[in-house]
């Protein structure tokens, strides 16, 4: 078996997945919409939907390239082992030392939400979060950091009508 054949397979699983959430599951075990602020089954619905979306696109690009018979580039379409190659060294790898310093930051986020607030909290985080994936301009993080926060704060509020966890500033 190929790895395209492998990925279409997989893809068609994913696909197959995605429509029993949106038909059966995520309607099934969604409580009812109480008629204030975003319905329970909002997010489930976004994130099944947007993986059904990249799944389709995905088969979408195998079958275009099949059906021309346009060979696909060698990187799409085997893994390095699978080609023989060498010098791959973040493939198929965990760096557990990157693993930590991404949750050590988001396990403090949550926990830090309940006792400081959420807009304190939030932009420690994406301060942190920036400075560990390597950025190191302060002005440039300051402006993102405040940005996110802020835009998320303003679309968890006003657009869904909940209020942020924690202790509220406002």
């Amino acid at each position: 078996m190929t790895k395209i054949q492998r990925d279409v397979i997989a893809y068609l699983v994913i696909v197959t997945f995605c429509i029993v959430m949106l038909v059966w599951a995520i309607p099934a075990y969604t409580p009812a919409y109480p008629g204030y602020g975003a319905s329970a089954a909002l997010v489930p619905n976004v994130a099944v939907g947007v993986m059904l979306f990249m799944a389709c696109l995905a088969l979408i690009t195998t079958g275009i390239a099949k059906y021309r018979k346009k060979p696909m580039a060698a990187s799409e379409t085997t893994f390095p082992d699978d080609a023989n190659e060498s010098g791959f060294t973040q493939v198929g790898r965990i760096n557990l030392s990157h693993l930590f310093g991404i949750m050590l930051p988001s396990l403090l986020f949550i926990i830090a939400i309940e006792y400081v607030s959420y807009l304190i909290s939030a932009f420690v985080y994406l301060m942190i979060l920036q400075f560990v994936i390597g950025s190191r301009r302060w002005l440039q993080s300051v402006v993102v950091a405040v940005s996110l926060t802020a835009v998320l704060y303003v679309v968890m509020r006003y657009g869904f009508g909940v209020p942020v966890p924690g202790p509220q500033l406002f």
